[in-house]
């Protein structure tokens, strides 16, 4: 049978499936808006193949797939091993000490994890990339789902800006479509947020089974960026029943970690955070790509991060400027970063009545500062516009999110605040 035939009837199955399933949780979600929707992210997707096996040499998502076919037949004829391999022992028997082994496990997991995936999805595939893409968006297309609910949650006035703001920002939407970690990271800092926030109005097991889950899952699919999401996961939890002084709270607690993250170096520089976003970067640093911005090498000392600070800054909240763009992904990633320093005027000069509240509200605090913070951090570590762009799609969305709801859109004749 074609692949496009087969494409197409798993196409329509999935997306009845996906809306039977949204309207049990959100009841006015039409399925005219779970198509559009579901289409968009489907689309995307294949377009991510489609541009780097032609563009790119086929890059990660490509090189996955590829292993999968290897994978497939591992399934069939060595299931033991199929599953045994994601068994941390492998690890254990190529280093010294337990540290090292785990460290290496989570490494090399994420690897293993998204090449079984896609040879599961082979038997229904027929080893077809495009099909794959599209079982692979099913499965992740839960994140923004579940963001979107809790969002409207909170902001049920919010709800028409809301929707194209979480759905159909196009270079948002295209990182978290392709076949790569992205998407699954997603999702799971959305299982986080989402049961995290339902426990505190019911304290269930299966919300901290979900929780545990997503946590599991970035620490495999982003551990390093974990260590930055932490400190603004618990201020979320300390201030969630103090509201008044949150802001207040946040700041404290963020500038204790900062004393605590620049003190630590002046003891043993290799074995902190510090080290570990060092060698990152250095890593990066070992890597070739056709664009490089300007970014000189981290050293264990308060002067290198704050000497470097305006280069990270500049080549995450400014760069590629319009000017130096090259080719589709940089002119897409420049005129990102020109619509949201539009948004951020659109604040300025349209800021909500109750914005003071808002701005004491713990999730938006939570979007702000792990927002600013994850963007800033990625701009230490990382050289490449290509890599900058991808790695900041999440936390760019939160920080999008934030100001889309600080904003009173009725003062530019634009009604995104009723229902």
């Amino acid at each position: 049978m074609p692949a496009a035939i087969v494409f197409t009837g798993y196409f329509f199955f999935l997306l009845f499936v996906t809306h039977l399933i949204i309207k049990r949780k959100i009841p006015d979600f039409s399925f005219w808006q779970t198509g559009a929707v579901f289409s968009f992210k489907v689309l995307l997707g294949c377009l991510y193949g489609y541009i780097f096996l032609k563009y790119y040499h086929g890059d990660d998502t490509w090189s996955f797939f590829n292993e999968s076919k290897l994978e497939f037949q591992k399934l069939f004829h060595q299931p033991g091993a199929f599953f045994s391999d994601l068994l941390p022992y492998h690890s254990f028997e190529r280093t010294k000490d337990v540290g090292q082994g785990f460290a290496l496990y989570i490494k090399t997991l994420e690897y293993g994890l998204m090449t079984k995936l896609l040879a599961i999805f082979n038997i229904f595939s027929g080893k077809n990339y495009y099909i794959d893409v599209l079982l692979f968006d099913f499965t992740v297309c839960w994140g923004p789902f579940l963001f979107f609910k809790m969002m409207v949650s909170f902001f049920p006035d919010k709800k028409r800006i809301l929707f194209p703001v979480i759905f159909f920002i196009p270079t948002i939407t295209f990182w978290l479509s392709g076949i790569r970690g992205d998407g699954i990271l997603f999702l799971c800092i959305a299982l986080i947020l989402y049961y995290t926030n339902k426990s505190f109005d019911q304290n269930k097991i299966s919300h901290w089974i979900y929780i545990l889950a997503g946590f599991a899952g970035f620490l495999v699919f982003r551990a390093q960026y974990l260590l930055v999401f932490l400190p603004a996961f618990f201020c979320w939890l300390i201030t969630n029943k103090n509201k008044r002084s949150a802001i207040r709270q946040w700041v404290l607690i963020y500038a204790a970690c900062l004393c605590v993250f620049f003190v630590s170096m002046s003891f043993s520089p290799d074995n902190t955070f510090s080290g570990a976003f060092i060698k990152r970067q250095r890593e990066f640093f070992a890597l070739h790509g056709n664009t490089r911005f300007n970014l000189d090498s981290l050293k264990p000392t308060f002067g290198s991060f704050i000497k470097i600070l305006p280069q990270a800054t500049i080549n995450t909240f400014a760069r590629p400027f319009i000017w130096e763009a090259k080719g589709a992904l940089q002119w897409m990633a420049a005129l990102e970063i020109i619509a949201g320093w539009i948004l951020l005027v659109f604040l300025l000069i349209a800021a909500q009545k109750n914005w003071k509240q808002l701005f004491n509200h713990p999730l938006l605090l939570l979007f702000l500062f792990y927002g600013l913070s994850q963007i800033i951090l990625i701009g230490y570590i990382v050289p490449f516009p290509g890599a900058i762009v991808r790695y900041k799609a999440i936390p760019e969305l939160f920080l999008v999110v934030f100001l889309a709801v600080e904003i009173e859109w009725r003062k530019f004749n634009i009604n995104y605040n009723n229902k």
